[in-house]
């Protein structure tokens, strides 16, 4: 049969006319055919979302047919518009519901004077899958958050869903529930909106739903707006940037200024960027704000991270081929999983490393906030493939490692060897715990291994250089300066610059003093061997220039980052006006710089390695090893006053260059991923 379609129908031609006996008709003489029905379809088929048919009814047969057509009454979804009765030719126009659940069907009948009815299969398919998407709230919290979405099939049939976010926004991620089977729930997490009011759209698409795509926007204010207003905030930063930047003697820095029209500037970020001074070698970054609670976070040594560090190995054309595991974090979701120094991280959510840019690399490690899942496959030292699967959360970064200290024989005496992370967190205890042990052990020589330490607290980077000088550079009647602070000529007229000396008040507690005075401090150290790369920064190089003109001090490693300036915090958007300690926000100005006691003050290039201790970091040993290649290094230099390995036992230099991915803020600067 051959299908005829009207308006969202399929009509079926009717295989045999109905007859319709005569008798009673008003057809002629008994020579005359009688009536008969004839319909133009014997099945209607409509469409689940509904809509209008129609069926034509003629007579087959000879004289005058009337006829009358009717819908079960049982049948709530259906009825007839129009043409319910007629004489010879007409047409039913039949009007049908969406249908909102299973399949159904009826039967439409034609009654003929004295005829046999004749009936028409209306038949409608199960209501399509439809997305019905619901959130509590539509307002996001500007401290950033998460938000939960509710997804439910409306419709019938099954629901196989997918949610997404705009692709060119960074702030915000899918956490769990990117997609789904009829109802569930989706977790967006977003960060901290530190500009201007913003939107976020969800979308939820489904194939064969009735209604996909499906869409929630969702709109989150400046993450202060119950202190402040961002305007407001934006010209305080701007006034404090002003007066106490390190380099606003510099003509150049001038002319930045007289060129910036604020309302050009959409968020902080942005107009940070704009100021800092000679972003390549000098500001890089230095100059940064954070909300109270991430400052916080950060002088408690605390992140939401992966817990490892991490270098790319880059191709000749610069491109990365893969990256490097250098530390891992005890208790961390990468020390739980498994993940070991020196695994190469070969693929990150089953794309390949050797295929993506740094800045898709860092979208693909993703933001500093709970939750945020990462598939990494690995390849060990061994050689051996492993695939892990980790999720952010709050980690405690553990300053000094377990087994990250020791105490060497060497032909010189004893040498002491101590990993240190960072200047953040529990730093003071531990450092006054371990430089305990190395005293009582009757250490002669140090090996302070600062080869991924970014900086941090200025006070504990005091305190450090004092252990290491010990009393003999305070506890003799004279002073001996440790550092002068000096800031912009502004901030000297004021009286702010300040000079340092060594000795254990930056330990503030009177016990802590007390043991550093009578228990820790070591005392005519013979050398001093710090191990760095370009990931030492700040307070690591301050510690080292500092103890410069005092001590033996020999570098094992690769020249450092080179950070000779420091930031004061200065909060913003204060709760309490008169109380300058109030505010939620928290501006991180390059602020000074610190000078040691022979004036030398400028090493934005870093402090070079002593000549011939160039060494490489060797990721076959673990870190506290005597055999890993710096810490051997530095026993040598101990030991003979070179650091130079005989020629048997070199090993050779990689063909390719390390190079650590770009920082994306401070917590990453100092604790890694």
């Amino acid at each position: 049969m051959r299908l005829v379609r009207f308006r969202g129908f399929r009509f079926f031609p009717a295989a045999l006319a109905v007859l319709i006996a005569a008798c009673g008709g008003s057809g002629g003489g008994s020579g005359e055919a009688p009536p008969r029905i004839s319909l133009s379809a014997t099945r209607i088929s409509a469409e689940a979302g509904g809509g209008d048919a129609s069926l034509g009814v003629s007579n087959g047969g000879g004289g005058t047919l009337s006829w009358t057509a009717a819908i079960p009454a049982t049948v709530d979804w259906a009825r007839i518009s129009s043409g319910s009765n007629g004489t010879n030719s007409g047409t039913v126009q039949i009007e049908i519901d969406a249908n909102s659940g299973a399949a159904r069907e009826f039967n439409l009948t034609v009654t003929g004077n004295g005829t046999t009815p004749a009936t028409v299969q209306v038949s409608q398919p199960e209501a399509p899958p439809a997305i019905d998407l619901k959130a509590a709230r539509t307002e996001l919290e500007g401290g950033g958050g998460s938000i939960s979405l509710q997804v439910r099939n409306s419709g019938h049939g099954t629901l196989q869903w997918t949610a997404s976010l705009p692709g060119d926004q960074d702030w915000a991620y899918i956490e769990k529930g990117g997609s789904g089977t009829d109802s569930g729930e989706i977790v967006v997490r977003y960060a901290v909106n530190g500009g201007e009011d913003r939107e976020l759209q969800v979308m939820v698409t489904a194939a064969g739903a009735s209604n996909s795509p499906q869409s929630l926007d969702f709109a989150q204010k400046w993450f202060a707006a119950s202190t402040c207003t961002y305007p407001k905030a934006r010209e305080e930063v701007f006034d404090r940037l002003e007066e106490v930047y390190y380099f606003n003697d510099e003509r150049e820095q001038q002319g930045i200024y007289a060129g910036i029209f604020l309302d050009d500037f959409k968020t902080l970020d942005a107009l940070l960027d704009e100021i800092r001074y000679k972003p390549e070698t000098h500001d890089r970054g230095f100059t940064y704000w954070l909300t109270r609670e991430e400052s916080d976070m950060l002088f408690e040594a605390a992140a939401y991270i992966f817990g490892f560090r991490m270098r790319v190995i880059i191709d000749e054309s610069e491109e990365p081929l893969y990256f490097e595991i250098l530390d891992v974090y005890e208790g961390s979701p990468a020390g739980e999983a498994g993940l070991a120094r020196g695994d190469k991280i070969r693929a990150l959510n089953g794309k390949a490393v050797d295929g993506l840019t740094f800045e898709q690399i860092q979208l693909e490690l993703g933001p500093n906030e709970e939750g945020y899942a990462v598939e990494i496959e690995a390849e060990t030292l061994s050689g051996a493939r492993r695939t892990y699967a980790m999720a952010k959360r709050l980690v405690e970064i553990p300053t000094v490692p377990d087994g990250h200290v020791a105490v060497f024989d060497t032909d010189k005496g004893k040498a002491g060897y101590l990993h240190f992370r960072t200047f953040f967190g529990d730093a003071n205890e531990r450092l006054l715990e371990e430089f305990a042990g190395f005293k009582s052990a009757g250490v002669r020589h140090l090996i302070v291994d600062l080869r991924y330490n970014g900086g941090g607290s200025v006070p504990i980077a005091h305190g450090l250089a004092t252990l290491i000088g010990g009393p003999e550079l305070f506890g003799n009647p004279m002073q001996t300066v440790l550092a002068t602070t000096v800031h912009n000529r502004l901030l000297e007229r004021r009286g702010w610059n300040e000079t340092t000396y060594f000795g254990c008040d930056p330990y503030m507690a009177p016990a802590l003093i007390a043991k550093c005075e009578a228990e820790s401090a070591l005392r005519d150290l013979e050398n001093v061997v710090f191990i760095t790369s370009q990931s030492s920064a700040s307070s690591s190089e301050l510690v080292i220039t500092a103890l410069q003109p005092h001590e033996n001090v020999a570098l094992v490693g690769e020249r450092t980052y080179g950070k000779p300036v420091g930031q004061y915090g200065f909060d913003f958007c204060r709760t309490d006006p008169g109380n300058q300690f109030s505010g939620e926000g928290i501006l991180w100005p390059a602020s000074f710089a610190t000078v040691n006691s022979e004036g030398f003050e400028e090493y934005y290039d870093g402090l070079p390695v002593t000549q011939g201790c160039e060494a490489a970091d060797d990721l076959s040993h673990e870190l506290g090893s005597p055999q890993e290649d710096r810490i051997a290094a530095a026993l040598r230099f101990i030991e003979t006053g070179s650091c130079a390995a005989p020629p048997s036992s070199r090993a050779a230099s990689k063909a390719v260059e390390m190079q650590s991915v770009p920082s994306r803020g401070p917590a990453t600067q100092f604790f890694g991923h």
